[in-house]
């Protein structure tokens, strides 16, 4: 694969990018999808919902494939306006994981370009990605816990403070009713984080506890966080089901959840207009997108698939 050669403009900006790019992290095969007939010689793949989610807030994507070398993820660094990290179920605490390792990575510069030059990325991070972001902020300790919390809706318990936060702060007043008072967030895993492990690994110290829910046996898990110095936000549950998502009858469609959740994603796709990053020239932008990718239809959900 042609390795991205990005070009990076300064980070202090004079006004908004209206062409953001957003990159979305691939994961290997997992078994349901290597069985599909379809799928033969593919390694690596991207649900549908997630390019199709940051799109209708604005965005373009770019797939961040795995197990690729150092100089491709910094070429990718140097031209997304945001990432998003996906839900799947691979282990991304492991060395030999190609989603964990490019996954670490790319949070590494993340982090390194703030420090050295003020420079913000923002990052959702979703289910898995939640979860990653979670082992990344408590010394790459994994201490999830197992929870019956798959093929269900939920609310979400905002805790104090929440108004202070990019992802609510400025929600309208029905947003914040229907996160909170109806099943609207779709949540499909058998892992979460606690509180207590939350407190007890020291996770507070870079991220805010945003909003907790509770599985079918009444465990409270983390569901919501925000990073406190970068616009780092983290959600157990699925916001790009709900608009896109038709494989379980869990998943809400309700003009309602659909609003909520899709504030999520205009939310995270407004903080990506504001990072500098972005191609040099129009021209630059077209090999690397999604839109040189055929999604195909494999086990109830539409998928780019990559080799």
């Amino acid at each position: 694969m042609k390795l991205l050669h990005g070009h990076l403009d300064p980070p202090k900006m004079t006004e908004l990018n209206f062409s953001p790019v957003i990159g979305v992290l691939a994961q290997e095969m997992n078994d349901s999808l290597a069985s599909y007939a379809g799928a033969s010689g593919y390694t690596s793949f991207i649900p549908a919902n997630y390019v199709k989610a940051s799109e209708s807030g604005g965005a373009r994507v770019v797939p961040i494939m795995i197990n690729m070398p150092d100089e491709y993820y910094r070429g990718i660094f140097n031209v997304i306006s945001g990432m998003v990290l996906p839900g799947g179920s691979v282990p991304f605490y492991s060395k030999h994981s190609g989603y964990g390792r490019a996954g670490r990575f790319m949070y590494d510069l993340i982090l390194k370009a703030k420090e050295e030059r003020n420079d913000e990325i923002p990052v959702l991070a979703i289910c898995l990605g939640f979860q990653m972001l979670l082992y990344l902020n408590a010394g790459r300790i994994d201490r999830l816990v197992n929870c019956e919390a798959f093929d269900r809706a939920d609310p979400l318990q905002l805790h104090p403070g929440y108004e202070q936060t990019d992802l609510f702060g400025n929600a309208p007043e029905d947003i914040i009713q229907t996160f909170t008072t109806t099943n609207s967030t779709s949540n499909f895993h058998h892992y979460c984080a606690t509180p207590q492990t939350f407190a007890e690994l020291g996770i507070d110290k870079n991220l805010t506890l945003v909003s907790t829910s509770f599985d079918r046996h009444g465990l409270e898990y983390i569901s919501t966080v925000e990073h406190k110095r970068l616009p780092i936000y983290g959600t157990q549950w699925h916001p790009e089901k709900n608009m896109f998502e038709f494989a379980y009858q869990s998943v809400p469609h309700s003009r309602q959840s659909i609003r909520a959740t899709q504030y999520i994603f205009n939310t995270f796709v407004e903080k990506a207009r504001h990072n500098s990053h972005r191609y040099k020239d129009a021209d630059a932008a077209h090999y690397p997108l999604i839109y040189n990718y055929q999604p195909r239809y494999a086990s109830n959900h539409l998928i780019y698939f990559f080799k």
